[in-house]
């Protein structure tokens, strides 16, 4: 882009020689492509967002019509579609005025209103630093995955307001919004290739945010490269003789400084004050008519000027995955320092400036935009990322996986093909494994970067051409390798292909086993049109019991009997689990309901409320506990997860009325007192409880004097584990906390 667009963008001022009828008819004229009826369409666009913007003005204080008129101009540059103009033009009604979404779509197409308010959605997304750009971001991708016209006018609407906000007031606001910009709307338009867009919004947000600096590097450049401008339409001239010497007339020859912003990232990049140390300051473009035309000129420019071969790029023959193509030549002799010359056909020129490859279709379909395949991809990749974190994902997972999937500046790399591969920076020769074909990083063996053999965690560079040897019929595919993977999505696939196979080997190893266990009870088998298992532990539910049994943290036996305790259980004690007030008298053993098969122990005489909680609902056949709550107590599981955030204390003993004698494991962790007789000390409130030990370990000192002990022991009744956490929590001076899990049940069924 010139730098003198640049410049006349930054010097905005308020639209006062025109009424905003003459500005609307200078843009409307601008319009070539379109049919009269569909410019007529657009005139009553102008004339209805008029009539209700009245006479609202702007902070600059031009009359607000100005501004939809000004952001239909900049979309433009774009070729839009009549129902992209016309929103351009509405963009604001519903929001901004009486105007509703109703009385929109009455006056004009259904899309058109649509339009409007996801336009809304995204504008109410206000930035507020680096986690609110979160919800921004989700907000803008959002729409764009449901019309990519939403983010294009959106884009033109923020090169707009970006133009105009040094007439804000505010200069905490102005720096917010240009934050925003440069943090979400400048990687977008980058994303699409809209470079106009891109250089004019990236320019104009470092002016708000730091204005010091970009008058020094825009005063370096000028004082370096001040008569680049004088001398520019003369070298013009020279480089269109020297095509024209060779019998190629070019169709066009540009010239341009590169822009403040862009030698502002490339000073940070090199970390460097000197800006003649970046060769592409000065650039001259040549648009000729076909591609040997392309290769004339660069002959034709070699011949005169000196080139630098080291910078020589050439993106006919080898295009760049988002499908540029141009001829890159770095050549001395034009002024003091180098100076870079693209050569491109127009085709190419158009792709290069807006990757919005097909433009909109603005025939009797009136369809949304159509895009190539590589903005296709890229937009569907964004609609997945948003999706997950719908799902759940949380924001710091999303913003990672944004940065490195979607926003990152990218490598290219081949395969031996010669097949572009696009990856995130960093990525390991793994992570192009992954994205070659699911085979490739399945029975992956080791890497070859440019011939040579390289680890597994070697990091490709743009340009590498790599291939992966792979076994026959050896899966290699391992948790381990994870480590070795930098983008999320490789990573979601491993993990989700290790799942899968832990699944299987969890169903082939544990299904005969319970199928044993059911036959031995005259039950239906797993996968029988009468089995229960199935029916109340759907999809991943089944899996996560089996997970339970193959840790040992249920046995098959007590499973089957949870699941088929009605079948199980004699039929007199299958009574209804309910809520009831009762009174009791202390050390009373209670049967809490003629039909159930539950006893309780409680304190006191006064009349209490029994609950049953509502999300493990104890059942007969199953091991409980009650905790007190409220006026009353509660029943639940021995496995319920409320219990997990219980105090001990608050534990009572319940039991089975009618279950025969079993025998439970419990797995106690004590943070005891690292002294001598400790250990002692235990034992023989053990032995004063009557409870047998199974087991007893020590670990190392977690906190200083104080050490973990491990203790087994096993219980005729889970509940009984409430005296024992009371008991010893009691002594303070030995026992600083107790943590408790409840291994398998001893048989005894």
């Amino acid at each position: 882009m010139d730098i003198s667009r640049i410049r006349a963008y930054l010097d905005y001022k308020p639209v006062t020689h025109q009424t905003p009828d003459e500005l609307f008819a200078d843009v409307l004229q601008k319009i070539t492509y379109l049919w009269v009826d569909e410019k007529m369409q657009i005139q009553r666009a102008f004339d209805y967002a008029k009539k209700y913007h009245n006479d609202e003005k702007r902070l600059s204080g031009e009359v607000y019509i100005i501004h939809p008129i000004k952001v239909m101009e900049f979309l433009l540059e774009l070729t839009p579609d009549v129902v992209s103009l016309q929103v351009a033009l509405l963009h604001d009604v519903i929001e901004d005025t009486p105007a509703t979404y109703e009385e929109v779509k009455q006056e004009f197409w259904n899309e058109v209103a649509d339009l409007c308010v996801a336009l809304e959605k995204v504008a109410k997304v206000k930035y507020r630093g680096e986690e609110r750009s979160i919800e921004t971001l989700k907000k803008t991708f959002l729409a764009m995955g449901q019309d990519l016209r939403v983010i294009l006018i959106k884009l033109a609407d923020r090169v707009h307001n970006i133009q105009t906000l040094h007439y804000h007031p505010a200069k905490q606001k102005r720096q917010r919004i240009a934050e925003e910009t440069l943090k979400v709307y400048v990687p977008i338009a980058k994303r699409l290739w809209l470079y106009v867009f891109q250089w004019l919004l990236e320019n104009g947000a470092f002016y708000q945010l730091d204005q010091k600096e970009y008058m020094r590097i825009a005063n370096r450049l000028e004082k370096t490269y001040g008569d680049i401008d004088a001398y520019k339409d003369e070298w013009i001239l020279r480089l269109q003789q020297i095509c024209n010497e060779d019998g190629i007339a070019p169709l066009e020859v540009i010239g341009r400084l590169k822009s403040p912003y862009r030698i502002y990232t490339k000073l940070n990049k090199y970390n460097t004050d000197d800006i003649s140390k970046i060769m592409d300051i000065v650039a001259f473009r040549i648009i000729t008519h076909t591609i040997s035309d392309c290769y004339s000129d660069l002959w034709a420019i070699h011949k005169h000027f000196t080139p630098i071969f080291a910078k020589m790029k050439d993106y006919i023959a080898i295009p760049k995955p988002n499908g540029y193509k141009s001829l890159h030549t770095t050549v001395l002799g034009m002024f003091s320092f180098p100076v870079e010359i693209q050569i491109r056909t127009a085709d190419m020129d158009k792709i290069a400036n807006y990757w919005v490859a097909a433009h909109f279709a603005y025939a009797e379909q009136r369809k949304a935009v159509s895009v190539s395949e590589k903005q296709a991809a890229w937009i569907e990749k964004l609609q997945n990322l948003v999706a997950k974190y719908q799902e759940g994902s949380d924001k710091d997972t999303f913003k990672h996986e944004l940065d490195i999937e979607i926003l990152q500046k990218n490598i290219f790399v081949y395969t031996p093909k010669g097949d572009i591969i696009e990856l995130p920076q960093e990525s390991s020769v793994l992570d192009f494994a992954f994205r070659v074909h699911s085979d490739v990083w399945l029975k992956f063996k080791h890497a070859l970067v440019n011939s040579k053999i390289v680890p597994i965690d070697f990091r490709v560079k743009t340009g590498d051409i790599i291939d992966i040897q792979t076994f026959k019929n050896k899966y290699t595919a391992s948790k381990s390798r994870t480590k070795y993977l930098h983008t999320p999505s490789a990573k979601t696939k491993l993990n989700k292909y290790l799942r899968q196979i832990e699944k299987d080997d969890l169903n082939q190893e544990l299904t005969p086993l319970i199928n044993v266990k059911l036959q031995e009870y005259n039950l239906p088998l797993l996968g029988h049109k009468e089995d229960k298992i199935l029916k109340l532990f759907p999809g991943d539910q089944r899996e996560q019991q089996l997970y339970k049994i193959r840790d040992r943290q249920v046995s098959i036996t007590r499973f089957i009997r949870q699941v088929y305790w009605v079948d199980l259980v004699p039929e007199q004690h299958h009574g209804p689990i309910q809520k009831q007030i009762i009174s009791k008298k202390k050390e009373t053993a209670l049967v809490l309901n003629k039909d159930t098969d539950l006893k309780i122990i409680v304190d006191g005489d006064k009349p209490m409320e029994v609950m049953f909680c509502p999300e493990c609902r104890p059942q007969s056949g199953r091991p409980v506990i009650a905790r007190s709550w409220k006026d009353g107590i509660k029943i639940h599981t021995m496995d319920c997860v409320a219990l997990n955030t219980v105090d001990p204390a608050k534990l009572i003993e319940a039991h089975r009325y009618w279950s025969e004698p079993t025998i439970y494991q419990a797995k106690l962790t004590v943070l005891m007192k690292d002294t001598p007789g400790v250990l002692l000390e235990l034992l023989k409130l053990l032995e004063y409880l009557n409870i047998n030990l199974s087991l007893l370990s020590t670990g190392h000192q977690t906190v200083w004097g104080w050490k973990d002990v491990f203790v087994t022991i096993d219980l005729p009744n889970p509940s009984k584990i409430t005296f024992i956490l009371k008991e010893l929590l009691a002594k303070k001076d030995i026992c600083k906390s107790v943590h408790y899990t409840f291994m398998d049940v001893v048989e005894n069924w």
